[in-house]
This record gives structure tokens, C-alpha cells and sequence, in this order.
């Protein structure tokens, strides 16, 4: 049996006081890495334990196997479980067992109309859903489908109390963005991700990995199986053993890849969306981002999947699409809720995120916190900004009004004052950029470096 450590165990708890309270749904928000399988077995086994029966569901065939294991090794009976995926399960549902407690694993998803099925066919059953971003990105809520949250711990917290890895962020931006465009799900459309991909040479991507972290395990995510198979060439050509794997390869080769990279054989680890969930090689210490992305549990589980612990490690995140820019750093706060959330918002990040500082000799990427970057030592310029008021307690409403109006002198529109509930991602011009750092009191470098990025300087 595996022994869960106490922020498990709290979130169990958390789990048997929701039911005990007569709430039927119930859903769990723990970051990617932090046990969420685990969490899981416990629950099942003790369920079964006293007479009830389980119905999991997942939403890829590759991550049955993986939970399938997690009970096993948990002393789950697995004569009174049933493991599926959520079409299966919805197309056989009057051959199932009636389950006693559903659970459902990534339940981001869980607003389908496959899940709403099952739900509906077994609407008086108990359900937990367990996700690391309770967020979608039309905007829609969780509310009609869980009525309770319970929240696992920070990925600050995990990283503390070394059950995450520590990570270094660099940004070297190798795309267009302002070829980007959104489709009706809220996220970028494959045809302007090739747009903006455009002529990247990969040389550039390998020559990265090189200089950072040469022989490291590598998943590298890229938005499209053609631009995947072309970057892991560029690796296979450099002499670093790369593959690619998508959800259209046979199972039998897809799983000697993942067993080769497990081994070593295979270094670069490429694919599109299929390494996102359900990979747990806790010696892969790299994330590569080659796919532009405006959801943020896209951003969390591809960024963090290099973050598996492991005494030692220090995870790196090499962010070739500017990602962080729109979500901030793996680390940042996020405040979940089941209500709708206001479609325009990026995220449900707490109302601002840090800004960001990006070392422009080496480009880490960090929140600011001294004067030199805390990677490679160097200086980072600070602009003094001298403004003389009288009362202390006015201090900051004067520098509010002082930074206000100059951002309206920057932007004589009424669209300019939209800035101010922008994210950074979401400007899309000089005089933007400028009226922004304005208002946030942003130094010029900022400017330099964000209006750099989007292709608006050269």
C-alpha cells in the first residue's frame, strides 16, 4: 500500500467531509506533479473497502494503463472498478455496473457532452473530478456540474517542501506572434501557429538545448506533427537522439519511444498535445515550448512536466513562444472558482500577475527580486523615478493619477484605457506597450523587451 504525505492526506479528508456534507460533485485543484494519482487510489480502495464500486474515467486511451498501475501498486480490488474512456463509457452505459462513485481524472474536460451524458445517466451517484486548472477557456464555468472545491497545495508550496522540482525559465522567442489568431475555442488556430512558426529554424532550438542543457531528457511540445517530426531531425541530425510521437502512430511503436526515452536512448522526447498528461519520468529535467497556446492547463502541464521531483534536480523551461508572457511563471498564484469567469481574461490568475523580467544577456526569466539576474549575475538597469509629494498617504493615489494621464497622452482614445485589464499578451502595439508600463510603473526595458518579442522592433 502507498503512503500518502500529509497534504494528501488533507486533501482525502477534504474529499470524505464534501460527501459527508451531501455534496454529489465534488472537484479536486492540485497542481500537475503533485500526486493527483495517488489521491486517487486511496480513495478508490477505501470506497471499494467498504462494498462500492468505482467508475474511472479518462479522456485518452494512453492514460489508462498509467492508473491502471497507480491502483495496483494502491491494493485497489480491481474486480470492482471499471477504467474506461469517457466515449466508451458513454456508449455502454446500461452494460456498466451501477458505480457507487464516479471519478473523473483531467476534469478540465468535463463540460463535454460525453461527461454530461454520464452524468445525467447516473445522476443520484456521488462524483470527484481531479484537475491541476479548474479553467476553460470560453469562460465557462464548473458550477453545474460540481457545487464544492477542494484545493491542494501551491506549486510554490510543493517546491518548498521538495515535492516538485525547483526550475530555471529562459525565453528565447523564435516565433511571429502577431500572426497569431483565435479560433472559436479560444485558443490559437493550427493554420496561423504554422503562420507564425513560419521559417524557424530549429537549428536555433537544438543550438538552445545545447547551451543550457546538453544530455538532459527533454519533452519538447511543438503545435503541429509536421513542424514535431522537423525539430526532432534537426536534433537526430546535431547527434542528439530525438523521436516523434503522435496520437496517429501505432500504439506498439508509441510505446518503444516512450520506453527508448525512459531508457536513454532517446533524449528529445517531440510530439504535439500527447506528452501533455499522463507522463510521469521524473529524470526528464527539460520542457521545450514550440506550441504558442492561450489556455493555461495547455501552459501548466507542458511547461511543469519537466518538474517531477527527483533529490537534485533543478527542472529548466525553454519557452521558444513567449508563453509566460500571457500566464506568468509556473509558480504564479492562481485563484480557482467554479463561476463563470470573465471571457476576456487569459486566466483566473489572481487579478494581476507579476511582471516578469527577462535578463537580456542571458535570457532567464524570473520575478524581479534585486538588481542582478539570478542566473548569469548581470546588472539590471533600474530607471529612478523622482516625484515630490508632500503627504505620504497620497503617495501612491498621486503616482496612480501622474501614471494614468500619461498613458492617456500616449493613446488619445477611448480604446486606450482598455489597457489597463489587459495582459501583457494581449497588447498589440508600441503606444500599448507604453501606455501599460505607464500605468504599472514598468521600466522602459520592459517595453523594449515585450515590443522585441512581438516583432514590433527589430
Amino acid at each position: 500500500m502507498v503512503k500518502l504525505y500529509d497534504y494528501q492526506q488533507k486533501i482525502v479528508t477534504g474529499v470524505r467531509n464534501s460527501l459527508a456534507n451531501h455534496h454529489k460533485g465534488v472537484v479536486i485543484v492540485s497542481p500537475p506533479g503533485s500526486g493527483k494519482s495517488v489521491i486517487i487510489s486511496d480513495i478508490a480502495r477505501r470506497t471499494i473497502a467498504k462494498g462500492g464500486h468505482v467508475l474511472f474515467t479518462v479522456h485518452r486511451q494512453e492514460l489508462i494503463n498509467q492508473i491502471t498501475e497507480s491502483f495496483q501498486e494502491a491494493g485497489v480490488d480491481m474486480t470492482h472498478v471499471t477504467i474506461m474512456t469517457v466515449m466508451r463509457i458513454a456508449n455502454r452505459l446500461d452494460q456498466l455496473p451501477k458505480p457507487t462513485l464516479i471519478i473523473c481524472d483531467e476534469s478540465h474536460h468535463s463540460l463535454a457532452k460525453t461527461y454530461r451524458k454520464i452524468y445525467d445517466y447516473f445522476a443520484d451517484v456521488p462524483r470527484l473530478g481531479f484537475t491541476g486548472t479548474l479553467w476553460r477557456m470560453n469562460g465557462q464555468g464548473f458550477h453545474d456540474i460540481y457545487s464544492d472545491i477542494v484545493l491542494g497545495p501551491s506549486v510554490k508550496w510543493l517546491i518548498e517542501h521538495e515535492k516538485l522540482a525547483p526550475f530555471n525559465y529562459y525565453s528565447f522567442k523564435l516565433v511571429d506572434d502577431s500572426k497569431l489568431k483565435t479560433s472559436s475555442t479560444g485558443d490559437y488556430t493550427n493554420t496561423s501557429m504554422s503562420d507564425a512558426v513560419g521559417k524557424t529554424i530549429f537549428g536555433d532550438v537544438v543550438a538552445t538545448y545545447r547551451k543550457l542543457v546538453p544530455g538532459q531528457k527533454a519533452i519538447l511540445y511543438a503545435h503541429d506533427v509536421e513542424h514535431s517530426k522537423a525539430v526532432a531531425q534537426a536534433f537526430n541530425e546535431a547527434g542528439i537522439p530525438a523521436a516523434h510521437a503522435d496520437s496517429k502512430t501505432p500504439k506498439d511503436e508509441r510505446q518503444q519511444v516512450m520506453d527508448d526515452f525512459k531508457s536513454g536512448k532517446i533524449l528529445v522526447l517531440c510530439g504535439v498535445d500527447l506528452y501533455g498528461e499522463g507522463v510521469n519520468v521524473t529524470d526528464c529535467s527539460v520542457s521545450i515550448l514550440l506550441r504558442p497556446t492561450k489556455s493555461l492547463a495547455l501552459y501548466l502541464q507542458q511547461s511543469m512536466r519537466s518538474m517531477r521531483y527527483r533529490p537534485g534536480k533543478t527542472a529548466t523551461i525553454i519557452d521558444h513562444v513567449a508563453n509566460f508572457t500571457e500566464f506568468g511563471l509556473p509558480d504564479e498564484p492562481h485563484q480557482w472558482t467554479l463561476d463563470d469567469t470573465n471571457k476576456s481574461k487569459s486566466s483566473t490568475t489572481s487579478s494581476d500577475i507579476k511582471p516578469v523580467t527577462v535578463c537580456e544577456q542571458c535570457f532567464g526569466t524570473f520575478y524581479r527580486t534585486g538588481d542582478t539576474c539570478p542566473y548569469c549575475g548581470a546588472i539590471i538597469p533600474v530607471k529612478e523615478r523622482k516625484i515630490e509629494v508632500d503627504e505620504k498617504a497620497e503617495l501612491q493615489k498621486v503616482e496612480a493619477n501622474e501614471r494614468l494621464a500619461r498613458a492617456k497622452k500616449i493613446i488619445e482614445s477611448n480604446a486606450a484605457m482598455a489597457v489597463a485589464d489587459k495582459t501583457p499578451g494581449q497588447l498589440n502595439s508600441m503606444a500599448e506597450l507604453q501606455a501599460y508600463a505607464e500605468l504599472h510603473n514598468y521600466k522602459k526595458g520592459w517595453v523594449y523587451y515585450q515590443a522585441k518579442m512581438k516583432g514590433l522592433i527589430h
